[in-house]
């Protein structure tokens, strides 16, 4: 896929994702120092954004994570400096437990790397086995997000209730 940012087209590098494949797990070195593995299995839905600059974090992004936070563990991967970081974190009153500008083997993992110094716009809800359920990678990161499609995307995942056996399937009946 290629992918355009500041007037540079760029090839996606490493792997391509799939809607409902298993999400690679990959450990991310947080703001707050914490080591954390993240994109498998968890206690709650994952939601992935990736940022060549954390700028573009708004909020209607925000204000959707904010509605979900007690179902949703929201994680921002971006390749911006630790002062730009630090500007976005404390307008939004963002978690340093949950961002990081350590992307690159996330980046690779997610198929989300432009190159060495910048990861591309995305955006990827995992659901809690560790399944992808959406991804948009704009072709042009300058682009904004379709927050609409987000948002519903992420209340189907979040709504989603796995059916389990009824009593006669369980009997044999």
């Amino acid at each position: 896929m290629e992918v355009k940012y500041k007037k540079e087209f760029y090839i996606l590098k490493a792997k391509n994702r799939k809607i409902e494949s298993e999400a690679p797990a990959v450990r991310v070195t947080m703001l707050n120092g914490e080591s954390k593995v993240i994109g498998m299995m968890a206690p709650k839905i994952q939601v992935m954004i990736t940022l060549p600059n954390i700028k573009d974090y708004n909020n209607g992004l925000h204000d959707i994570l904010e509605k979900s936070s007690s179902k949703v563990l929201p994680y921002i991967i971006t390749s911006s400096s630790q002062d730009t970081i630090a500007k976005v974190q404390k307008a939004f009153g963002l978690d340093s437990g949950f961002i990081s500008n350590d992307f690159n083997k996330f980046s690779l993992k997610f198929g989300v790397n432009l190159n060495e110094t910048i990861v591309a716009k995305s955006i990827y809800i995992i659901d809690k086995e560790g399944v992808i359920k959406y991804k948009n990678i704009p072709n042009n990161c300058e682009h904004s997000f379709d927050l609409d499609e987000f948002e519903s995307s992420l209340q189907e995942v979040i709504d989603f209730k796995v059916k389990g056996h009824t009593h006669e399937n369980w009997m044999g009946a």
